[in-house]
């Protein structure tokens, strides 16, 4: 099960896809205080992604995913991007 959703907070696991978006979102929209983990999530359509900027919950652990971890982290935490990091702007 890509979705394991308590009272406050969630663990995304492996492929999250688009059947999980409806159930994802009506998760955060019920929740005070959602956080969710990432740590485990290795793939997240682009739906929950969606779903996860739009309820901005705090993600209270970082996918270990390159390319999650890399790319679409810093989107949901409002962090700097990877070029930045390096103290440069991207082109």
């Amino acid at each position: 099960m890509p979705l394991e959703l308590h009272d406050d907070s969630a663990t995304l696991i492996g492929v999250v896809t688009v059947d999980e978006v409806e159930q994802l979102t009506a998760w955060l929209r019920g929740s005070q205080r959602p956080r969710v983990s990432l740590r485990r999530c290795n793939h997240l359509h682009t739906g929950a992604l969606q779903a996860l900027l739009l309820f901005r919950p705090k993600v209270s652990a970082a996918p270990k995913d390159a390319f999650l971890a890399a790319q679409v982290l810093p989107l949901l935490t409002g962090s700097s991007g990877p070029a930045s990091r390096q103290g440069t702007e991207p082109p």
